[in-house]
């Protein structure tokens, strides 16, 4: 009887399972007569000879991982993926279409769970209990390869009717618990495109967390971040206890980081961002205000340890920070899309000339130069991933990770490869506002397809470069704008000159997607032309490319009024009424006469409370002000 998991599985699913190398010679081997010689036995297993003298035995119902093999190698080694691919060659007719594997979407809803479920083991019936105990919210992709995005893996189902074949990229690798999530909630969502499982009795935060975020916010109003450390570490420690006996892992995410911003203003460090703490301020208020298990991230892993990797990049930023900077490397797990974050500050040494210039020679991890990393892909068996999609990189007993090349033009699973415009649009309009959502490095990050460049402006005052494209056939027309950072001083130059086709035409774009002025805008991390194009690892002595001139922009009433109330965490009560002055009246002013009625009252009320009535009318001036930014449309009263 023919092996059907066999037949439909792709050479994308093969190398998901093993590599792209050993695919790759596998296919050209079998194609020149050289692959092995194939037998079925009795009992239907399929047994392969090879000419070195090894032979391979796959038994049925069994994925070419758990064949027999008399080779030294475990896994998917040569041989097994050589198995798969002469079966294939042998079975396909030669008048047929040689493409295995169909095209139809499935849906892994209807796969038998029981089953799987039992042979998990104790350790994987524990986590899959503890993840519908906590609660999980699960991204649904369908297709021809079904996926499944929990908060901390990622499942893709790469046979139809074969639980075998579900691919997850934590460190198991598969036969986990996440694929039994995934089954769950394909069944459950019944075609939508995400649903929440378990986690119906997590309804409201412990008094002790809310509590916590409070007087945390309290002591900011107060004494500001000026106070130091030492004013709120006490606030700070109560509630990182707090949120960890909670398990509520968005807290810990958003206090780590406040905890980090408050230790950069007491080291003098050019990390420090008074918008950032504002921003962290309202985060933590808003999640525990609404309290559910999503919102709280309650029973997330805090970090996850990931299988073996490849990670391909999709550009780097580099963002200046004082007299230092920040660099952050966007990769992609091509068998999954889940995106990563690889980051670094570097700050230069006190003599130090050309720091700039040496950026993207300098080193993200071990072996892992910056301009190699932002362009090329790195293969890991030592990665861990935390629920923000931060990357950390390990040195295990046997794993390694190596730096590789990449393609100028990549081809990844969908959402993260998106052809369509109108579906990221979507996607963006009705999602929740972001202090709610699970954090994430890289947000809303997308590549996409470039049909024809529009044309490209430079806009002289605001240091902003924009152009606009079309994506082939009817999906949209996407506006890009970059501006200038003296970290990257050579990235508007590559952008221009990439985009007047210096390298040939511009095929790919990828880049954080965002709605402004009711536009699809991407800030783009890299360019496919005939060679990858990473602008802000680009050399800034290349000609400069003349672009037409475009309007400078302002900042809105709106970014004024979260200054505002960023200025008051920072100073203090006592020290920012004394340094606001006309200030605040005037701003409350504008933006009655502007028709901002509503953030002009509860900006006048935050600024005027005083004793227990304070915190609570802060969070609602920065709960309207966080909102109206990310949607700044009609205002309601």
């Amino acid at each position: 009887m023919p092996r059907a998991d066999l037949l439909a599985l792709t050479d994308d699913g093969l190398t998901q399972l093993a590599n792209a190398g050993l695919v790759k010679r596998a296919l050209r081997e079998v194609a020149a007569g050289q692959g092995p010689v194939l037998a079925e036995e009795a009992d239907g297993t399929v047994a392969a000879r090879f000419s070195d003298g090894t032979v391979t035995r796959l038994p049925p119902g069994r994925p070419p991982g758990e064949a027999a093999c008399t080779c030294p190698a475990g896994g998917m080694c040569r041989h097994r993926v050589a198995l798969v691919i002469a079966y294939r060659a042998e079975a396909v007719p030669a008048d047929a279409d040689p493409t295995p594997g169909s095209a139809a979407p499935w849906d892994p809803g209807g796969l038998e769970s029981a089953a799987f479920e039992a042979g998990l083991g104790p350790s994987g019936a524990a986590e899959l209990k503890r993840l519908l105990a906590a609660g999980v919210t699960v991204g649904l992709e369908y297709g021809p390869v079904p996926a499944a995005r929990l908060p901390t893996a990622s499942v893709r189902f790469l046979v139809p009717g074969e639980t075998g074949y579900a691919r997850c990229d934590c460190a198991a690798g598969g036969g986990c618990a996440h694929v039994a999530v995934a089954i769950r909630a394909f069944r459950a969502a019944s075609g939508a495109a995400e649903i929440r499982l378990g986690g119906a009795h997590e309804a409201a935060p412990a008094d002790d967390l809310a509590g916590a975020v409070e007087r945390l916010v309290a002591g900011l109003i107060e004494a500001g971040v000026a106070a130091g450390p030492e004013a709120h570490g006490d606030a700070l420690d109560r509630l990182g206890r707090a949120a960890a006996a909670r398990g509520a892992t968005q807290v810990l995410l958003a206090q780590a980081d406040l905890a980090g911003q408050l230790a950069a203003y007491a080291g003098r460090s050019a990390a420090y961002d008074e918008a950032v703490v504002l921003a962290l301020a309202t985060e933590l208020i808003a999640r525990t205000r609404v309290g559910d298990a999503a919102a709280l991230g309650l029973g997330q892993p805090y970090e996850t340890a990931m299988g073996k990797t490849r990670l391909v990049s999709l550009g780097a930023r580099l963002v200046a920070r004082g007299r230092g900077a920040v660099a952050r490397v966007a990769l992609a797990d091509t068998d999954t899309g889940a995106t990563l974050a690889l980051e670094r500050d570097f700050a230069p040494a006190e003599d130090e000339a050309g720091f700039v210039a040496g950026l993207p020679g300098r080193l993200l991890a071990p072996g892992l130069p910056l301009a190699g990393t932002g362009r090329g892909q790195i293969l890991t068996s030592v990665a861990r991933r935390r629920a923000d999609g931060l990357l950390a990189l390990g040195q295990g007993a046997r794993g390694r990770t190596a730096l590789l090349p990449r393609d100028a033009i990549l081809r990844l699973p969908a959402p993260l490869a998106a052809p369509d415009l109108a579906a990221i649009r979507d996607r963006l309009a009705a999602r929740s506002p972001g202090f709610l959502r699970p954090r994430d490095r890289l947000d809303a990050f997308h590549v996409v397809p470039v049909g024809e460049v529009l044309g490209q402006a430079w806009s002289p005052g605001a240091q902003l470069w924009q152009a606009a494209v079309a994506l082939p056939g009817e999906g949209g027309t996407l506006h890009l704008a970059r501006a200038h950072d003296r970290a990257a001083p050579g990235a508007l130059d590559a952008l221009a000159a990439a985009f007047a086709g210096r390298w040939g035409a511009v095929r790919q774009v990828a880049g954080p997607m965002g709605i402004e002025g009711g536009a699809l805008v991407c800030d783009p991390w890299s360019v496919g032309t005939d060679r990858l194009v990473v602008p802000d690892l680009e050399a800034p002595d290349a000609p400069a490319t003349a672009v037409a001139p475009a309007p400078a922009a302002g900042s809105s009433l709106v970014d004024e009024a979260a200054s505002l109330l960023a200025g008051a965490l920072h100073a203090g009560r006592r020290a920012f009424a004394a340094a606001s002055g006309a200030g605040a009246p005037r701003l409350v002013a504008d933006l009655t006469a502007s028709g901002h009625a509503a953030t002009a009252a509860r900006l006048s009320e935050a600024l005027a409370a005083r004793g227990d009535g304070a915190v609570a009318a802060f969070a609602r001036a920065a709960l309207w002000v966080a909102a109206m930014a990310e949607d700044p449309g009609p205002e309601a009263s």
